[in-house]
C-alpha cells in the first residue's frame, strides 16, 4: 500500500493586516529596561544575603540596605564594606531611571498608536464585521479601560491569527507540484486587493425563512414531502381518527412518497389542510420528512437557492416571498463595499426584514434551550468571505519535503488514531451490550461520552524526553510504529495547517527553512467552500474526488449530512449520504436511510452494519469530537499532546516541529501577575516571570475552554492588559512559543510581515502505483 500522499492543491490563509501593526503596541526599549533593572535587583539580593555582616550599623544604614540605595559612608568607620553593595545600588538605580523614562515615553506612544487605530477605516470595518457594539462604541468615540482592551484584542487576531474570515482572513491559494524546479514563488499584491467579496446570511437565519415560508398556510398546500433520515416509521401507531398534529405524524410519514403535494396527502388522508400542516412541520422539525423548499446542507449561497426554489411554487405567496427574498438579496449584495457603520446599518436592515416579514429571530432571543454553543455559530444575521490574490507555487524538491518531512508524525497520529478507535469501539461496546441495536439509538444514548483518546503515543514521546528542561528535543531516535499492510486497513485522510519560517520567500526556496505543524483536521479541507474563489474550482473539486476514490475501500464509506448550523458548510463526500438533518446537495444522491444502520455488539467490540448493503460501513469524518463518531467514522487524525508540567520542551520529528516549546504558569506566577494594578508594574513582573522561565517576548496562551489562543507580547502593556484579564477569570493557561517567530514571518507586503500558513490535505491508503506492464 501506497503511503502518505499530498493533494498538490492549497488553500493559504493568512492575515488582513501586517504583523508589524501589533508591534505598534510594544515598548521594547522599557522592556529592556526592565530586564536591566531585574538582573541589577537580583544583584543587590545575592550580596545583600552572601556580603559581609556588619556590627550594630546605624539605623540610616540599615534603611539604606532595606531599600536597596547607596549607602552613606562618610563618617562611618569601614566604608569600603560597602563599596561593591553602593556600586550595585546605583546601576539598579540608573536601571530603574531608565526604565520610568522609557515607560513614560514609549506608552505614549503606544497610547497614539491605539487612538489612530480607532481611527483606520479597515480596521473599524473588521470591528464591526464581527462586533457591532464594539464598533459603534469606536465610532462614537467612546473611552475606557475595557474598550482599550477590546481594540488591542481585536488587532492581535487581526495581525496574528490566519483566520478564513472577511478581507482580515482571505482565502488563497497555492500548488505543490514534485516534477516542478525546486523553488517556491510567490504571487501577491498584498491584502487589500481582493479578488471577491461573498455575502451569506447566517444557518439559522436560513433555516428560519425556509421554515417560515414552507409553512406558510398558501404555501404548504403545494410542498412536496418525502422520508429523509428513516425508512420506516419510527412512531407510534396512528389515531383512527386523528385530531392532533402528533396522532397524524405517524400515518403522514407513512405515506409521504416524494410524489403528491400536502393538499393532496390530506385529502387522501381525509384530514384538514391545517392539520396537515402542522403534523408536516412536526415531522420536518424531528427530522423525519423534508420537502423541496428545504436548502442542500452544502449549498454555498443558500438564500438565491431559497428564492430559485419558492419561484416554482404556483401560488400568489409565492410571488409575495421571492419579492421579500429578492430584498434581502439586494441588501447583501451593498455589504461588501460598505464601510463600517454602513455594513452594522446593513445588519440591523437586513434583520429587521427578516423580523418583520417572517418572524426570524437570532438562537439568542429563542431562550436557552435554542442557544448553540458551537464556536463557529454565526452570531450577526450576515457574514463574509473574501478571497485574495496571492498564490504559492512549491516546487521540486521543496514540494516533495511536504510530505517526506511530515511522515514520522504522521505515522504516529495515524497509530494513535487506530488506537483510539479501536477504544472508542470498545466503549461502546461496553455500552451497548452484546445484541444489536438501531445506529439512531446509540447515537441518541451516548454522543456525549467523552472520547477515550489513545495516550499511549504521548506516553512514549514523553519517556523519550529525558531533560524536561530543554528548550528543545529531537524524537527522531523514537523507534517509529509498524504501518498496517493489511487491505482491510482503513484509509487516513487528514489537512495540517503547515507553518513555514524563513528570512524570506528566497530562503524557503533555497531550503533555509523550518516546518511547524500548526492545526491539525481529521477530513479534507481543500474542498467546498474554501475553493469559492479559486480560478479552476472545479477542477479542483473533480480531482479531490478522484484522489477519495483512490483510496482502498474495505467497506462502503458514508457521508452523514448534520444540519446547517454554521458558517462552515458540512462536506458531502463520495459515496452514500444518510440525511441526517440536511439534505444532499446532488442530483440524484446515493441516499442511506438512518434506520438502516445498526451497531452489532458483541460487548467488547462494535461495529456499524448496513442492513441493506449487507455489510459494515464507515463514516467519513467531519471534525466531530463525540464517542459514537470516532467509534464508526475513518480513524481520526488528531494533533499530538505531550506534556511535561510546569515546560515542555520544543519537539521535533524528522526534522519538522510537532509540538511548540511551552510552559504551564504556576499559582505564584498567577497571583504576582493579578497583583499588579498599573501598566508599570505589570510589565515589569510580566518580564520578570518571562526572564525567570526563559520565555520568548511573543507567545500564545491557550486558556482552559476558550477556543482560540490569545498572542501575548510581554513588550506591550496592551496586549498584558487582554491577557491578564483572561487570566483573571481563568485559572489554567498554557504558554506556546510564537513559531515560526516574528523573524521567521517570510510573507511580506506593502505594510509588512504577516503570518501565513498552507491548509494541505494528505491522504494514506491510496494503492500503489501500476508497474511498467500496468500490474498495480
Amino acid at each position: 500500500m501506497k503511503g502518505w500522499s499530498l493533494f498538490p492543491h492549497l488553500v493559504v490563509r493568512t492575515t488582513g493586516f501586517p504583523f508589524d501593526w501589533l508591534e505598534r503596541l510594544g515598548c521594547p526599549e522599557t522592556a529592556r529596561s526592565a530586564r536591566r533593572l531585574a538582573d541589577a535587583q537580583r544583584a543587590l539580593e545575592a550580596l545583600r544575603a552572601e556580603g559581609p555582616r556588619v556590627k550594630r550599623p546605624p539605623r540610616a544604614v540599615l534603611a539604606a540596605l532595606k531599600a536597596g540605595r547607596p549607602v552613606d559612608t562618610e563618617g562611618l568607620e569601614s566604608p569600603e564594606v560597602f563599596a561593591e553593595w553602593n556600586t550595585r545600588a546605583r546601576a539598579a538605580q540608573e536601571a530603574e531611571a531608565s526604565f520610568t523614562e522609557a515607560m513614560e515615553r514609549e506608552s505614549a506612544k503606544v497610547e497614539t498608536a491605539l487612538m489612530a487605530l480607532r481611527r483606520e477605516p479597515r480596521f473599524l470595518e473588521a470591528v464591526a464585521s464581527s462586533s457591532p457594539p464594539v464598533a459603534r462604541d469606536l465610532l462614537e468615540g467612546r473611552e475606557g479601560a475595557r474598550l482599550r482592551r477590546q481594540v488591542a484584542s481585536y488587532l492581535q487576531r487581526l495581525c496574528a491569527k490566519n483566520e478564513t474570515m472577511g478581507f482580515f482572513g482571505p482565502i488563497n491559494y497555492g500548488r505543490a507540484d514534485a516534477e516542478a524546479p525546486t523553488g517556491v514563488t510567490l504571487r501577491w499584491s498584498g491584502p487589500e486587493v481582493l479578488v471577491g467579496r461573498n455575502t451569506f446570511a447566517a444557518s439559522w437565519l436560513v433555516q428560519g425563512l425556509v421554515r417560515a415560508i414552507a409553512f406558510d398556510p398558501e404555501v404548504a398546500a403545494w410542498l412536496v414531502l418525502r422520508r429523509k433520515a428513516f425508512a420506516e416509521v419510527p412512531a407510534r401507531k396512528s389515531a383512527p381518527t386523528p385530531e392532533s398534529a402528533e396522532e397524524l405524524l405517524p400515518k403522514l410519514v407513512e405515506v409521504a412518497d416524494g410524489t403528491r403535494t400536502l393538499a393532496g396527502l390530506a385529502s387522501s388522508l381525509g384530514v384538514a389542510p391545517g392539520l396537515a400542516r402542522e403534523a408536516a412541520r412536526l415531522a420536518c422539525d424531528k427530522g423525519l420528512l423534508t420537502h423541496q423548499l428545504e436548502v442542500p446542507a452544502a449549498v454555498h449561497h443558500p438564500v438565491d437557492d431559497l428564492a430559485e426554489r419558492v419561484a416554482g411554487l404556483p401560488c400568489p405567496a409565492a410571488r409575495r416571498h421571492v419579492e421579500g427574498l429578492s430584498a434581502l438579496l439586494e441588501l447583501m449584495g451593498r455589504y461588501g463595499a460598505a464601510d463600517a457603520a454602513a455594513k452594522m446599518a446593513l445588519q440591523e436592515s437586513f434583520a429587521a426584514l427578516a423580523r418583520t416579514r417572517w418572524s426570524v429571530v437570532p438562537p439568542s432571543e429563542r431562550g436557552p434551550a435554542s442557544e448553540s454553543h458551537n464556536f463557529y455559530q454565526d452570531r450577526l444575521p450576515l457574514r463574509e468571505e473574501c478571497g485574495g490574490d496571492l498564490r504559492v507555487d512549491v516546487g521540486g524538491e521543496r514540494a516533495r519535503e511536504l510530505v517526506t518531512r511530515l511522515e514520522p508524525a504522521l505515522a504516529w497520529m495515524g497509530e494513535a488514531a487506530r488506537r483510539t478507535r479501536e477504544a472508542a469501539r470498545a466503549a461502546v461496546a461496553g455500552l451497548v451490550g452484546a445484541r444489536t441495536v438501531p445506529f439512531w439509538k446509540v447515537v441518541a444514548a451516548y454522543a456525549d461520552r467523552p472520547v477515550p483518546s489513545d495516550t499511549s503515543v504521548a506516553e512514549v514521546f514523553a519517556g523519550a524526553i529525558s531533560d524536561a528542561s530543554a528548550r528543545h528535543v529531537e524524537l527522531g531516535g523514537v523507534v517509529p510504529p509498524r504501518t498496517p499492510e493489511d487491505a482491510r486497513a482503513l484509509p487516513l485522510v487528514t489537512s495540517v495547517d503547515l507553518l513555514v519560517g524563513a528570512r524570506d520567500v528566497e530562503a524557503w526556496g533555497r531550503g533555509e527553512y523550518e516546518l511547524v505543524m500548526g492545526d491539525v483536521h481529521d477530513t479534507a479541507l481543500v474542498w467546498g467552500w474554501a475553493l469559492q474563489f479559486h480560478e479552476a474550482r472545479s477542477r479542483v473539486e473533480s480531482g479531490m474526488v478522484r484522489a477519495l476514490g483512490a483510496l482502498r475501500r474495505p467497506v462502503p464509506l458514508l457521508t452523514v449530512l448534520a444540519s446547517r448550523r454554521t458558517g462552515l458548510l458540512p462536506s458531502e463526500f463520495p459515496g452514500p449520504v444518510v440525511e441526517l438533518g440536511g439534505v444532499s446537495a446532488r442530483a440524484s444522491a446515493w441516499r442511506m436511510p438512518l434506520d438502516d444502520l445498526f451497531v452489532e455488539s458483541d460487548g467488547k467490540s462494535a461495529r456499524l452494519v448496513s442492513k441493506r448493503l449487507g455489510s459494515e460501513v464507515c463514516l467519513y469524518n467531519g471534525e466531530l469530537e463525540s464517542l459514537v463518531h470516532t467509534a464508526f467514522a475513518l480513524p481520526r487524525i488528531r494533533p499530538l499532546r505531550v506534556s511535561m508540567g510546569a515546560h515542555t520542551p520544543r519537539l521535533t520529528l524528522g526534522g519538522v516541529v510537532v509540538q511548540r516549546e511551552q510552559w504551564r504558569l504556576g499559582a505564584e506566577e498567577r497571583e504576582a501577575l493579578l497583583a499588579c494594578r498599573d501598566d508599570r508594574a505589570r510589565l515589569r513582573a510580566a518580564v520578570g516571570i518571562w526572564g525567570a522561565r526563559g520565555m520568548p517576548d511573543c507567545v500564545f496562551a491557550k486558556f482552559k475552554d476558550e477556543r482560540k489562543p490569545v498572542l501575548v507580547d510581554v513588550r506591550s502593556p496592551p496586549l498584558l492588559r487582554v491577557f491578564l484579564n483572561l487570566l483573571e477569570q481563568k485559572e489554567e493557561v498554557i504558554l506556546s512559543e510564537m513559531r515560526p517567530a516574528p523573524d521567521q514571518l517570510w510573507l511580506k507586503g506593502p505594510g509588512g510581515r504577516h503570518t501565513v500558513e498552507l491548509r494541505c490535505t494528505l491522504l494514506w491508503g491510496a494503492p500503489p502505483p501500476p508497474d511498467e506492464e500496468g500490474r498495480a
